[in-house]
């Protein structure tokens, strides 16, 4: 799958983060193979729009497992 669409960009200090929970169930596998497509060499405080840097939810790299493994946390970036 190709994401044309995606935009990657770093936190930046005049951009605002707001945590959004989805609390939806869905298929993990899917989505994680999406968001590794979208930005597969992610970087700590990285910001990721599935859908172009206009949509209303993103995605932000707040750690790694010890596996590697990214843990991302839904979102919103408060634009000034």
């Amino acid at each position: 799958m190709a994401y044309a669409n995606n935009i990657a960009a770093t936190y930046e200090s005049r951009t605002k983060w707001v945590a959004r929970p989805l609390n939806t169930k869905g298929n993990l596998s899917i989505w994680l193979e999406k968001m590794n497509n979208a930005c597969p060499y992610p970087e700590l405080g990285q910001i990721v729009w599935l859908n172009g840097y206009n949509a209303d939810k993103a995605y932000k790299v707040i750690g790694f497992k010890v596996s590697g493994d990214v843990i991302w946390q839904r979102g919103e970036v408060i634009k000034h």
